[in-house]
């Protein structure tokens, strides 16, 4: 199998892991008496923070070689070209707080199956968007990975109705985060991802801000015990998953990417067990396999499909989907 086909889905697959140990520093900044609000803006400031000294990093290193700075072709305006960009950090950073709200009404394994309903509203989103039906391939992906949701997310039945309000901010935050998926593969992508990257997490901030008000900034939170926290959180949660995606999504469809990052599951089990000592039933290692399985089978491509890309164009604009703007435009 060419390689080559791999790499992208691959980068989307450990994006998706980078979210897995974020829930068991959760669970410890909860234990040290620390909100989720406040957690949530952690992550997000010192996302920003740590992406903000990279990037300087980065374009004093290009200037300190004389080396020319990124472009990307576009004639139109920064100011143009920026709302698409700013609206999928929008986007990311509501998932989280809607993500949080469903927590406060409803059992954390519902919520978790909640949100990983994002997994067939991707696939819906690009076919909609595309006009026309997902291959066989991925609906059946989709299938296993909603099965395997509800196996390792712990589903043991219910006892008594669920709140209403929570079982809406849980579908939210799946939808916003399905949409997000379909910003990164659509919205600049010949921008550098760096720079794709920091309007991303800016805007987050941004919106992080307006919903929480100042007092973070305010009444020094910031520096408090939580920037240990904050510093991980922001790291894992934010800056390295942001960049991965910004450089694969583009190039991958975006009922794939949703598919793909799917991983975030799994990945939070297994560090659950080794950070925090929790206990998983072979019901829910069950689920983890047919996780896997599901994230898997779509990226197996038959020879004769290779040969055709290889030959034609298709690999060429696969690896640089900036052309079909072009084309586009």
């Amino acid at each position: 199998m060419d390689l080559r086909l791999l790499i992208f889905p691959l980068l989307v697959f450990l994006g998706g892991c980078c979210y897995g140990p974020s829930s068991p520093v959760i669970k410890l900044a909860y234990a040290a008496g620390f909100s989720w609000q406040d957690l949530v803006m952690s992550q997000y400031f010192y996302g920003w923070l740590i992406l903000s000294v990279i990037i300087a990093g980065f374009y004093l290193f290009r200037r300190v070689k004389n080396q020319p700075l990124p472009k990307t072709g576009d004639p139109r305006p920064l100011f143009r070209r920026i709302p698409g960009v700013f609206l999928a950090g929008a986007c990311i950073g509501l998932v989280t707080v809607t993500y949080c709200l469903s927590l406060q009404t409803v059992p954390a394994y519902i919520s978790v199956i909640l949100l990983f309903q994002f997994t067939w509203m991707g696939v819906l989103i690009q076919a909609v968007a595309e006009r026309r039906l997902p291959q066989p391939k991925i609906v059946i992906s989709v299938i296993l990975l909603v099965i395997g949701t509800f196996l390792a997310a712990g589903f043991a039945g219910l006892e008594g109705p669920l709140d209403p309000a929570g079982v809406i901010f849980g579908l939210l935050s799946a939808l916003l985060y399905a949409l997000y998926m379909f910003l990164l593969g659509r919205v600049e992508i010949g921008m550098h991802p760096l720079n794709r990257s920091y309007l991303i997490i800016s805007s987050s901030l941004v919106m992080m801000i307006f919903l929480f008000t100042p007092r973070y900034f305010t009444e020094g939170i910031f520096a408090s015990g939580i920037w240990q926290y904050g510093v991980i959180l922001g790291s894992i949660g934010c800056v390295v998953p942001m960049f991965l995606f910004a450089i694969a999504a583009p190039r991958i469809p975006t009922g794939m990417t949703t598919i793909l990052s799917s991983s975030e599951l799994p990945a939070s089990i297994i560090c659950a067990v080794i950070i925090l000592g929790e206990s998983v039933s072979w019901i829910q290692y069950a689920g983890i396999l047919l996780l896997f399985i599901g994230i898997a089978y779509p990226q197996y491509h038959p020879l004769t499909w290779q040969k055709h890309m290889r030959k034609g164009a298709g690999m060429h604009v696969f690896l640089h989907p900036h052309i079909r703007l072009k084309k586009i435009r």
